[in-house]
């Protein structure tokens, strides 16, 4: 009987000091929450883990995903006990910030470029005069898009410079290899997005 009471004991004093610990840390006041039906979502890394783009996306899929990541660009980051790889040092952790958010920026421009794809009619000709209005602000959106990729672009480059300048350990293969990529100009979305606006800008002309 003793043992039963403690546990409905110690189960009643975490129940009722959760907010309490809550204001201590500053966390309601201080991050971006975002309620779910599985609790609270405060953290970068919480907002990254909802990102998911299924093999035949649509609008709205690029739509939540832009949305997901502009928020983990916003919030503030899980403790370093709770990163997604492990965390010695300071300078391992700030390094693993850069990371992430030169992801998230990676993501929001190919995300972008999605968008403007969806928009992007390729070609025009000369048959579809009856429709060239219509054609016309599908790449003037299509361009919208391209451009708003180019500035995250710019921003992706930015930190992925900065992740291979900090020499510390971080386990995060895959996404240090593609800061040297971007780095070194072999993965450059600038170049692809640039190419398509001006063959978007010399198709308006045709158009008009």
């Amino acid at each position: 009987m003793k043992i039963l009471l403690m546990s409905l004991f110690i189960v009643l004093s975490i129940l009722t000091t959760s907010d309490s610990i809550d204001a201590v840390v500053g966390m309601r006041e201080s991050t971006i929450v975002v309620k779910k039906d599985y609790g609270y979502i405060r953290y970068a890394e919480d907002f990254y883990r909802l990102y998911s783009l299924p093999l035949y996306y649509n609008e709205s899929d690029l739509f939540a995903n832009i949305y997901y990541l502009d928020l983990a660009l916003e919030a503030p980051f899980d403790f370093a006990n709770r990163a997604l790889t492990i965390i010695k040092t300071e300078q391992e952790y700030a390094k693993y910030k850069d990371i992430l958010h030169m992801q998230f920026n990676y993501l929001m421009t190919q995300n972008y470029v999605y968008l403007g794809s969806l928009y992007d009619k390729q070609n025009y000709y000369f048959y579809n005069d009856q429709f060239k209005k219509e054609i016309k602000d599908s790449y003037e959106y299509a361009k919208y898009y391209y451009e708003l990729a180019d500035k995250q672009w710019k921003a992706t480059k930015i930190l992925a410079n900065k992740v291979i300048r900090n020499k510390a350990k971080v386990d995060m293969p895959s996404f240090i290899d593609r800061a040297y990529k971007i780095s070194r100009g072999e993965i450059n979305y600038s170049k692809t997005v640039q190419k398509r606006i001006n063959i978007i800008d010399k198709t308006i002309a045709d158009i008009e």
